[in-house]
């Protein structure tokens, strides 16, 4: 009798433990569970291992079914779990004379038994093969096909949430390849608003970039499984609108940080958006998903960022964008352009830890995320030509 308690209370912690597991990633709106995870990161580490040898496109197009492989296995845990977790109950009482009507010429019923059953009524079959007779278990055995309803259902619910966010991910991806001519600049974008003086609509498209970057930085907190999406086209992953908006925030908030620009770089909505990148990448970083770099272990790579800064910099004057101005207004303080380049050191040595572990698990190499990419205009307008 203790053994068979024993298995009827595993089975009961097992139970639990599933649907603890469904609570927290499908119902819960502020946790993630260590056990979906897990199992979605390990799965993610093996499909990786597998692409090694993959090059290209097929390589992106195989790791491109990390996401719906990641949802069937979860289900799939799930119903197991389920099955094997009643069935364990089962099995510890399906050979007790007068606790289950057995089958005409089964005697001796197995553990094969007790988990065939214990699919069946999780599935809602009912062939009424095996029929519980004792109160209780015929109380466990309802509970059991109301728990295969549920089940089914919140992964429906899954699906149908996680979906559209991969959706609206693409759309701004996108729109930001569109506006920055396919490459991973904003010079592109503030040259063809602010040389024309249009900085209202360029604040309009910055708000609605924040407001996505808002949106997707609560469902990756919301749907971790997010963290695996991968299109086989890099100009449309989430990594590359973290790579874009990194740099339209470094350009427009420190690059421009001069003369006309400086009312620019200071607008609120401006400010917002690098608020919503940190959090963003704050978000990011605290996700069981997410392994940080470690560092290197010495000082920050500030040398390199002052090279940047003073090459963004040239190109802004080049397009006869407003830049700092490297004169000191008095004696011992700093110029335009010493602040604006120290604000631009702290804004990269922020983020880069994040960023670089974001790229670094994201299957993509560097090379290929800050690749030039085709704009959809470009097609439209060489068919426009041709007809022409």
């Amino acid at each position: 009798m203790s053994f068979q308690l024993a298995i009827t209370l595993l089975g009961a912690l097992l139970i639990a433990l599933t649907f603890f597991d469904v609570f927290l990633t499908v119902l819960h709106p502020q946790a993630e569970s260590p056990f979906s995870s897990r199992l979605q990161t390990a799965l993610w580490r093996l499909m990786r291992l597998v692409a090694t040898p993959m090059h290209g496109r097929a390589r992106h197009r195989f790791l491109g079914l990390a996401v719906p492989t990641m949802i069937v296995a979860l289900v799939a845990a799930w119903v197991g779990l389920l099955v094997v977790s009643f069935g364990l109950i089962y099995s510890a009482w399906i050979g007790v004379p007068g606790v289950f009507r057995l089958p005409v010429g089964v005697t001796n019923p197995s553990w094969g038994d007790a988990f065939y059953f214990s699919g069946e009524t999780l599935g809602t079959v009912g062939y009424g093969d095996f029929q519980p007779v004792q109160p209780l278990l015929r109380f466990v055995s309802t509970v059991e096909g109301f728990s295969g309803i549920a089940v089914i259902s919140m992964s429906i619910a899954y699906v149908l949430e996680l979906y559209p966010v991969l959706q609206r991910n693409g759309v701004l991806a996108v729109l930001l390849n569109e506006e920055t001519a396919g490459q991973v600049s904003g010079l592109p974008l503030l040259a063809r608003y602010l040389r024309k003086g249009n900085f209202g609509a360029l604040a309009g498209l910055v708000q609605n970039i924040n407001i996505d970057l808002l949106s997707l930085a609560e469902a990756h907190r919301r749907l971790p499984v997010l963290h695996y999406g991968h299109p086989a086209q890099v100009e449309r992953s989430f990594l590359r609108v973290l790579l874009v908006v990194q740099n339209l925030v470094g350009t427009l908030r420190y690059g421009m940080a001069g003369g006309e620009g400086k009312e620019w770089s200071e607008d609120p909505r401006v400010r917002a958006l690098e608020d919503s990148l940190f959090f963003l990448l704050y978000t990011l970083g605290s996700s069981l998903h997410l392994p940080l770099a470690s560092g290197s272990g010495g000082e920050p790579p500030t040398a390199e960022i002052d090279e940047a800064f003073s090459s963004l910099c040239d190109s802004l004057k080049r397009l006869r964008l407003p830049t700092p101005s490297d004169t000191a207004p008095a004696t011992g303080s700093l110029s335009e352009y010493d602040i604006a380049r120290q604000g631009f050191v702290r804004f990269h040595i922020s983020i880069n830890t994040t960023l670089l572990s974001y790229l670094r698990n994201s299957g993509y190499t560097y090379a290929e995320a800050t690749a030039n990419a085709a704009r959809p205009q470009r097609l439209v307008d060489e068919l426009e030509h041709n007809e022409r």
